[in-house]
């Protein structure tokens, strides 16, 4: 083992600094290697700026900018050449936006100015612009990536859904309070007083009076009259009903009209803070246990269905214990806006949403990795539990995403802020503590963002208890880079100190996430590129295994201020941090139905079993051609003979086992035994596109061109099955080939 070796090592093991490695903070501010390329977001064509549609359905208010204007480009722009100025023009007006979507605006606005400074040097740019800006037919405000975009998108949806559903309400009573006064107009009119001549007189009003005499018609309706006056209680029933009813200010504000006062009620429904939303909930309850019981005997009243032996002991006993789902869902939600501070916030969060109070509860997290722990200075990653702790509550709707992902989710936002229940939204900002300590971070925040979802540590999930019963109705993990790998994968490219070229590929893991956190560079020892060596091993594949040879140490391609690549040699504590990441995002595979070990092993035994019976069914058979003796025939017979005698074996045969797989390919190409295949994940780990899970989830052999012979021939020697055969290289010029062919002569 050489010095270098050695020296690494013993950093690994230790967590100390020796001869040979440099502390991670000695070199200024460094960056996962991946990110490298992104210094400037403004210049990448990514989601932001997001628009914030005006008088678009909930699921449609969230549109990206970039989606917008490839929507237009494929209505408007001719087909090849022609319409390539166009397409370039229109990239070159959306760049423009970005740049300037900090300050805000109208998309309109925005695009006219730009479309405007633009055309002042090249006149051809008024046309493309006034063309895509006329098939994008929606116009809102433009909204930058900040800490504050979440809250400012889930207040507007929040309040669309709140007016939606007060809108439905104050229908729905107002109906109701005409009819009762209705009722009680109509019981006026068959009371003595209503029967009055001065009542009838004012009934029919001053332009008709000289043609009747009220004093008689008075006289003959009481008369005819068949029926007497409601009853007493009956009439206090329904005077209470619409007195609670008409008190409610929300209703009142909607019914007369009042914008000001609508926003002042729904003002005091957005809160701060748990323990607010609490006592907010405790004075708001006794009123809405009121209006539902209104509502109820009202609706009973007005179809003459209401029997006071029965239903006034129910209305008497009637408390908030009686409210159910629908009751809680009938008036507004509360709106909660809080930051995640902490493991008592975050207690705090669960509390309220364990409470089954009717609120929409908004977390930010700004710091998903965490400060060092106590004891060992390694990451926590205590912010990303919050969310999948409350999907233990069964009965919440809960949405975890980042804001890199927001243009995605407008649907799902706006249907947890539609949920009938509880509804926790977890979104990490990118732009906390993890961003580093002096704020000259070189990661900007939707960047951040964005890495942590690939890395794993906070992924993007949906629990919605309203899709269905199973948990493969209610879980929804799809919206993550390669859902199906441990890790995302992206291609990189670079040049070493020699100026030369090297491309290749990097799994982006949670350890790369925290070597940009300078709280944890003490985690981490840096190796300059002339002290690399075979022993050091990626992450990714240092966490798969099998067991790393002797001496082997993890590293993470990392870059400096200067943007000189280096390798940062992995302490334990990251490893432990990156594994525990990993194994959270295998539990929320498994709830997505992604590689569930339950059905893989029922699939497992499932092909054992058929190759037993194949195999019994084989021996079977020969065991029957050896016991038959040979019988003489006339020349010319036998085949006919022996023909008849084996047909009845051979169609058993067949039927009890499928056509055999080719022995190898017959061009040398390399292949797989896929139907002998564990789903072990092994060949996944070393090229994810040179190896592919068929609908059976079982290997086979992908793109060969995106990998090396090198690749084939560890994929086989990690195979457990020895199912892998790599066949003849592709490339003559790949390097080390003899050796290679050697270790791949071994699998055939």
């Amino acid at each position: 083992m050489d010095a270098d070796v050695r020296t690494q090592l013993a950093f690994h093991v230790l967590g100390r600094s020796t001869v040979g490695t440099r502390p991670a903070d000695s070199v200024g501010r460094l960056r996962p290697a991946l990110l490298a390329a992104y210094a400037d977001p403004t210049r990448l064509r990514h989601d932001y700026p997001l628009v914030l549609v005006r008088d678009a359905a909930p699921a449609d208010v969230v549109q990206t900018l970039t989606g917008l204007v490839d929507s237009a480009l494929k209505a408007v722009a001719p087909r090849g050449p022609q319409g390539e100025k166009m397409r370039r023009q229109a990239l070159r007006i959306e760049r423009e936006i970005r740049a300037r979507s900090a300050a805000g605006g109208l998309l309109s606005a925005v695009w006219d100015d730009v479309v405007a400074a633009l055309a002042a040097t090249d006149p051809s740019f008024a046309e493309t612009g006034a063309a895509v800006r006329a098939a994008i037919r929606v116009d809102g405000a433009l909204l930058a990536c900040t800490a504050q975009t979440p809250l400012t998108i889930v207040r507007h949806l929040w309040r669309l859904e709140q007016e939606r559903k007060l809108a439905g309400l104050a229908e729905r009573v107002e109906g109701i309070i005409l009819k009762l006064t209705d009722i009680l107009a109509a019981d006026l009119a068959r009371s003595e007083a209503g029967r009055a001549p001065d009542a009838l007189a004012a009934a029919v009003g001053p332009g008709f009076s000289a043609l009747f005499d009220f004093s008689t018609m008075s006289e003959l309706l009481g008369s005819v009259s068949a029926s007497g006056p409601v009853s007493k209680r009956r009439r206090r029933r329904i005077e209470q009903a619409l007195a609670v009813l008409e008190a409610q200010p929300l209703l009142r504000a909607l019914r007369s009209r009042d914008r000001v006062a609508e926003e002042q009620a729904l003002a005091t429904l957005v809160v701060t803070d748990c323990a607010t939303a609490l006592a907010a909930w405790e004075a708001r309850r006794p009123d809405l246990v009121a209006l539902v019981r209104a509502i109820a005997i009202a609706e009973l009243e007005i179809d003459g269905r209401y029997r006071e032996e029965e239903h006034d002991p129910f209305f008497e006993a009637y408390s908030e214990a009686a409210l159910g789902p629908s009751d809680l869902a009938l008036g507004p939600d509360l709106l909660v806006c809080v930051e995640d501070a902490g493991a008592l916030r975050r207690a705090e969060v669960l509390e309220l949403l364990a409470a089954g109070v009717p609120a929409k509860v908004v977390v930010l997290t700004g710091d998903v990795i965490g400060d060092p722990g106590v004891q060992h200075g390694a990451p926590t990653l205590a912010g990303t539990r919050l969310a999948t702790m409350a999907t233990g509550l069964d009965d919440v709707f809960v949405l975890q995403t980042t804001v890199a992902a927001l243009g995605r989710c407008g649907a799902r936002l706006a249907r947890g802020l539609a949920y009938a229940g509880p509804t926790l939204i977890s979104i990490y900002t990118g732009a906390g503590r993890d961003g580093g300590r002096d704020g000259a971070d070189p990661v900007a925040p939707y960047l951040r963002a964005a890495a942590a979802t690939q890395a794993r540590v906070f992924p993007s999930f949906t629990y919605d208890p309203s899709a269905g019963p199973g948990l493969a109705e209610r879980w929804d993990v799809a919206d993550n880079p390669r859902p199906d790998a441990d890790w995302s994968v992206h291609p990189f490219r670079c040049e070493d100190a020699k100026q030369q070229r090297i491309v290749g590929e990097i799994a982006f893991t949670a350890a790369d996430l925290i070597a940009g956190d300078p709280r944890h560079a003490h985690l981490f020892g840096l190796v300059e590129s002339a002290h690399w060596n075979d022993a050091m091993v990626p992450v990714d594949v240092w966490i798969a295994g099998p067991p790393q040879p002797v001496g082997a140490v993890p590293y993470v391609p990392v870059v400096d201020d200067q943007n000189r690549l280096w390798r940062a040699v992995a302490s334990e504590p990251v490893i432990a941090a990156t594994r525990r990441a990993r194994e959270a995002w295998h539990r929320l595979q498994e709830l997505g139905d992604i590689h569930n070990s339950w059905a893989e092993r029922r699939a497992q035994a499932e092909r054992l079993a058929r190759e037993q019976a194949e195999r019994e069914a084989a021996e079977a058979v020969g065991e029957d051609v050896a016991a038959a003796p040979p019988s003489p025939a006339p020349v010319g017979t036998v085949a006919a003979v022996s023909a008849a005698k084996a047909e009845p074996k051979a169609a058993a045969k067949e039927a009890a086992t499928p056509a055999p797989e080719p022995a190898s390919a017959p061009s040398g190409e390399a292949y797989i035994e896929t139907p002998r295949c564990t789903s072990c994940n092994a060949c996944l780990q070393v090229n994810t596109r040179l190896f592919v899970y068929d609908g059976n989830k079982q290997a086979t052999i992908g793109d060969l061109s995106a990998g090396t012979y090198r690749q084939l021939v560890e994929a086989a020697e990690s195979c457990p099955v020895g199912i892998i055969h790599p066949g003849e290289p592709q490339n003559p010029s790949e390097p080390d080939l003899d050796d290679l062919r050697k270790r791949a002569a071994a699998f055939g």
